[in-house]
């Protein structure tokens, strides 16, 4: 459904930026973004339910959306890389009409939705009022003229179809709005600052980033409000915009959800277990796993004033009476509770919640390099080379030898040495978890080496290496540059190295708040404009 008619809202299934009209019947995403700023990113899947249900209320009508594609680990980034296709079309066409649909149903709710009572065939200002208000908050900015009175005209046309239904007009309107690119894309525009030679975001860019980036959620009226009147173009302006949401609790779920995803806790979902080996391993189990990782981010690592970098190294979780015997600790009463590891549980922090250790093993014993793979790759930022072509990556079936002694061998192949160098350590430090997360004193009969060392720094097991990546510098380095790049949707950070280093010198200058640093992240350079090379390179 579009104003101009023919192809859909989002191009018939082709980039919202491609040649196809569009809803806005004006001028196209292309010319628009042509002078600057990133590519356009999708909502994701939690962006697109808040997003309605800021705009329509609770939808109780169940929803099927296209998947989220994550990319570098956030489904933020491979918003930015994704268009739409006409399968995704499709789904955000019946999405939409449905939640239409449901309040447009209900004649008490749309009246407060719409705010005023139309006429039958919408020829009074309540239809065009509605259009502005509904309009202005679904695409993040103000409508044009022209906008307004081509949504109005559908809205008309629908009505007299319908015999004078002026909620039927409204609800396909409503609808309409909610399959505009300009709804299902957060349009972020910006142009050279000639001052410092960046790319900076104009005021509706900034609330839009302002809001999901710190909320998950839309911009409100204020922030809106805020943009319109210049107050978002200077950093003292975007401090005081964002104090009332940085005391917002969707705030501190946003951050849970980033530090969630950067954990990717949520594979525990999708993987197997051998169901001889390990038969507790079903779907209550996963699920308990995946929810514990939550309040352990959100009361603990984002507790008011906590130290960010307990996330690795923590001697607090959360257990239910499901997930208690994995802990090998009593179950408690009721749903979850928190409880104090002990000294010689061989775990803390997040690289000890069974759900990232379940997720990253094999279906019937551990994998030292698929955890230390993943440990370099999302906490220290080292991606690994690909195995050389013709290298037998199979590890001998030798029951003698536990899984380190096994890569130990493995490693005399001077080609496999180097890589699993790197990271094998990494994975061994976690060899008394197993691949359910339970803790083992042995491998079979055969006693495990868990030592290591990060940067000359050694450890003995995961719970000491949880606290050599606290105090590691290139650790902290990694999690400010993954915040960036989860913040902005890009997948490098490269062209913003400088930027990303004054993130890592404020978070130690707040007392390692997580909170603290969010306050002034978005108020910097990194977050208010972009990289001129970077944002060229992902607009080609």
């Amino acid at each position: 459904m579009q104003p101009s008619g023919g192809s859909s809202a989002t191009g018939g299934g082709s980039s919202a930026t491609g040649g196809t009209s569009n809803s806005s019947g004006g001028t196209g995403m292309v010319g628009e973004l042509s002078k600057g700023g990133p590519k356009l990113r999708i909502l994701t899947q939690t962006e697109y339910k808040n997003s309605l249900s800021d705009l329509l209320g609770t939808i109780t009508t169940p929803l099927t959306l296209p998947d989220d594609t994550r990319t570098g680990g956030f489904a933020s980034i491979g918003g930015s890389k994704l268009s739409l296709n006409s399968s995704s079309v499709g789904l955000y066409e019946t999405a939409s009409r449905a939640a239409a649909a449901e309040v447009f149903g209900d004649s008490a709710r749309w009246q407060k939705l719409v705010g005023c009572q139309p006429s039958a065939d919408l020829s009074d200002t309540c239809a065009a009022t509605f259009i502005q208000t509904f309009g202005k908050r679904a695409f993040r900015r103000a409508l044009a003229d022209a906008e307004v009175q081509q949504w109005l005209q559908v809205g008309k046309s629908i009505a007299q179809l319908a015999t004078s239904s002026a909620a039927k007009g409204l609800e396909y309107v409503t609808a309409g709005l909610l399959q505009s690119p300009y709804f299902l894309y957060r349009v972020e525009t910006n142009k050279l600052d000639d001052s410092n030679k960046r790319l900076k975001y104009d005021g509706p860019s900034m609330a839009t980033r302002l809001a999901f980036t710190l909320t998950g959620h839309p911009p409100n009226d204020a922030l809106l409000t805020a943009a319109a009147t210049g107050q978002l173009d200077t950093a003292d302006g975007i401090k005081a915009a964002a104090a009332p949401l940085l005391s917002d609790p969707k705030t501190v779920d946003r951050m849970t959800g980033f530090f969630s995803e950067l954990s990717g806790a949520d594979i525990v979902m999708l993987v197997d277990k051998d169901q001889t080996t390990f038969p507790a391993f079903n779907m209550a189990l996963r699920s308990s796993m995946l929810q514990a990782t939550q309040p352990f981010i959100k009361n603990i690592v984002l507790a008011p004033g906590a130290d960010v970098r307990s996330f690795f190294d923590s001697d607090q979780t959360f257990v239910d009476a499901t997930l208690a015997p994995i802990y090998g600790v009593t179950a408690p009463a009721s749903g979850f509770a928190q409880l104090t590891l002990a000294a010689d549980a061989a775990r803390a922090g997040i690289l000890g919640q069974a759900a990232v250790v379940a997720g990253h093993s094999q279906p019937s014993r551990t994998s030292p390099t698929r955890r230390g793979v993943f440990v370099s790759g999302t906490f220290l930022c080292v991606e690994p080379q690909s195995p050389p072509a013709g290298v037998i990556t199979k590890l001998p079936d030798d029951p003698t030898l536990t899984a380190r002694q096994k890569l130990d061998k493995h490693r005399t192949n001077a080609s496999c040495a180097a890589c699993h160098g790197i990271f094998d350590p990494f994975g061994f430090s976690m060899e008394h978890l197993d691949a359910i997360g339970k803790y083992r004193a042995t491998e079979g009969t055969l006693p495990i080496d868990a030592t290591g060392a990060l940067d000359g720094v050694a450890f003995d097991g995961e719970a000491q290496f949880g606290a050599v990546l606290r105090q590691n510098p290139r650790a902290m380095s990694c999690l400010m540059s993954n915040f960036y790049r989860d913040a902005n949707g890009l997948a490098e950070a490269s062209e913003d190295t400088a930027q990303i280093d004054a993130l890592g010198q404020t978070l130690a200058a707040k007392g390692y708040v997580w909170r603290d640093l969010v306050a002034e992240f978005i108020a910097s350079d990194a977050f208010r404009s972009a990289p001129a090379a970077a944002v060229t390179a992902g607009n080609q």
